[in-house]
């Protein structure tokens, strides 16, 4: 009879149970998805007011006189 020895019984991969509550765990609420959201278009605004800076500056406009 052969032993697998490698099989963890201890954390079983096939546990619905812990699976389920390990998911519920990791769930984010709808206030995170909200902050994430908000951050990102925080973040792809900053970008492109940078770009558009720069390209103003490279430009010569952004000098006076």
């Amino acid at each position: 009879m052969a032993r697998n020895d490698d099989y963890d019984w201890l954390n079983d991969p096939f546990d619905e149970k812990k699976a389920a509550a390990e998911r519920e765990r990791a769930h984010m609420g709808g206030g995170s998805k909200a902050a994430v959201a908000v951050g990102c278009f925080v973040v792809i605004v900053l970008v492109i007011v940078m770009f558009a800076v720069g390209g103003w500056i490279l430009l010569g406009m952004g000098s006076i006189g």
